[in-house]
């Protein structure tokens, strides 16, 4: 198991902050409430014994309820992986990387210079470059099966997931439909219901349509928190079009649309394991466009962090993505931006890792980049310690005036532990990189993600599993076409 790096705990605001936004989100979900499209979650909250009006359609939620369900809520459980090895511990405080998030409909092609329309195959091929490394702890995607119709595109990116990583899996599920059908193929894949129930290795989101507003389509939340499948509480308001134009309006609303997610997933079934993650992006009034590299929305998160430590609660988060259209210097910043301050701050699981142009489309090449990103900034998070050892004050004594330390002992007992080796980022001297070709970063980026695609297989499926997970496509290609009757 994966027990994750430690965060160092950078907070953006005082206490007294924290418990201001807490009271404000509070007194929103009590006095405004929740307007929900979906009857079934009206019921939910009724069964609650939630004040619901019934005719406005509005969820009041009293405040000993979310207090309550913060109670109920886990701190720490495991998100699991198909074999223990991929597992995750999830707790505040821990730190993980994650590859992409939701499907993208471009994927960046290295060849061509620019974006095209990804088929299942580049899903494929990316889910298997992100099961191979290192520090990506978990899988989303960077791009989408754009080759099938768009009805059953996430059937096939399901399919594409399942038959590529046994990480864990955080994906969307945009019906009630998906959310089962996601839920059958992850089991088929685990090698059946009771074994997914024993170890649930995917994750699925719920979100509210801000301002305060859930949809239908989160009608699959109670599906996800009877099975025990984590729910992660994954809304994006922007800050000036569907949130205030400030931070810490947006904090206030974020937070208590959050919380109703949690309260929610926490009347299905207490306990049931959540993973809070509000958003805090931008709307950017000179493009008109969501921002996912910004330093406000940067500075944001590190408070949602925060909040996360004052339910405790593990959080999600974005981090890895950049706005540039391309894998260069704009992205690498971006990049490092988010992850770096999502680290010290504290949110658990950083997503997007490869994702470019705003969330438009990913690159594997970028993929690569954040990877070592990623392994610099656990480097920095495992801080330096402070012993005898380390201090090594007989050794400096040992070796002596104008000295050296590379033939001691006390350096080859220590440095692997103390320096960070990069795999991608070449460390030559200039007349070695002339030699080699001057190649920048993202033609070594392209070379071994493409070394790692032609070595890598699809993993390996329990019993009849493939068989079975392509009766579950077929299935679900028949539903949506209306051929079968659903529900």
């Amino acid at each position: 198991m994966k027990k994750g790096s430690k965060s160092m705990f950078f907070n953006m605001v005082s206490d007294s902050d924290m418990e201001r936004i807490h009271e404000a989100s509070l007194s929103l979900l009590e006095e405004m409430g929740v307007y929900s499209e979906s009857d079934l979650i009206l019921d939910v909250f009724k069964k609650g014994g939630v004040n619901v009006d019934s005719a406005s359609r509005v969820i009041r939620i009293p405040r000993n309820m979310v207090e309550e369900s913060l109670k109920q809520a886990p701190s720490k459980f495991v998100l699991h992986g198909r074999i223990p090895e991929m597992d995750v511990l999830m707790e505040p405080g821990k730190v993980y990387f994650g590859m992409g998030g939701s499907p993208e409909p471009f994927i960046w092609d290295y060849r061509k210079g620019k974006k095209r329309i990804p088929s299942k195959k580049d899903m494929e091929e990316c889910t298997r470059l992100g099961e191979s490394l290192e520090n990506v702890d978990f899988i989303g995607a960077i791009c989408s099966a754009g080759d099938k119709p768009q009805g059953v595109q996430l059937f096939h990116e399901y399919d594409a997931l399942l038959r590529n990583t046994t990480k864990p899996l955080l994906y969307s599920a945009p019906s009630r439909y998906h959310v089962r059908k996601f839920i059958e193929m992850a089991a088929i894949a685990s090698g059946g219901e009771e074994e997914l129930r024993k170890r649930p290795s995917i994750g699925i989101f719920t979100e509210t349509v801000s301002p305060m507003k859930v949809a239908k389509y989160s009608d699959g939340t109670i599906d996800a928190a009877k099975m025990g499948i984590p729910v992660i509480v994954a809304l994006a308001p922007m800050m000036g079009a569907t949130s205030p134009a400030t931070k810490a309006g947006t904090l206030v609303q974020g937070n208590a649309e959050a919380l109703f997610g949690v309260v929610l997933a926490q009347l299905v079934k207490p306990g049931a394991p959540v993973i809070y993650g509000p958003g805090t992006g931008t709307f950017d009034m000179s493009v008109s466009e969501y921002t996912y590299a910004s330093p406000e929305q940067t500075a944001a998160r590190s408070v949602v962090a925060q909040l996360g430590k004052f339910y405790n609660l593990p959080t999600y988060n974005l981090g890895g993505a950049a706005e540039s259209k391309l894998p260069d210097a704009e992205a690498g910043s971006q990049a490092m931006m988010g992850m770096l301050m999502n680290a010290l701050s504290g949110i658990t699981l950083t997503k997007v890792m490869g994702t470019l142009a705003g969330g438009m489309y990913g690159s594997k090449e970028m993929l690569l980049i954040c990877d070592e990103i990623a392994g610099m900034v656990k480097q920095i998070l495992k801080g330096i310690t402070i012993d005898d050892n380390t201090i090594g004050l007989d050794v400096i004594k040992d070796v002596g005036h104008g000295g050296n330390f590379l033939e001691h002992e006390h350096t080859a007992e220590n440095f692997r532990n103390e320096f960070f080796f990069p795999r991608l980022f070449k460390r030559q001297n200039i007349s070695v990189w002339e030699k080699e070709g001057k190649r920048n970063i993202l033609d070594l980026a392209n070379e071994k993600s493409e070394d790692i695609i032609r070595s890598s297989k699809p993993v390996e499926l329990p019993g009849n599993a493939d068989k079975e997970l392509r009766r579950a496509l077929i299935e679900a290609e028949k539903y949506i076409s209306g051929n079968i009757k659903g529900e």
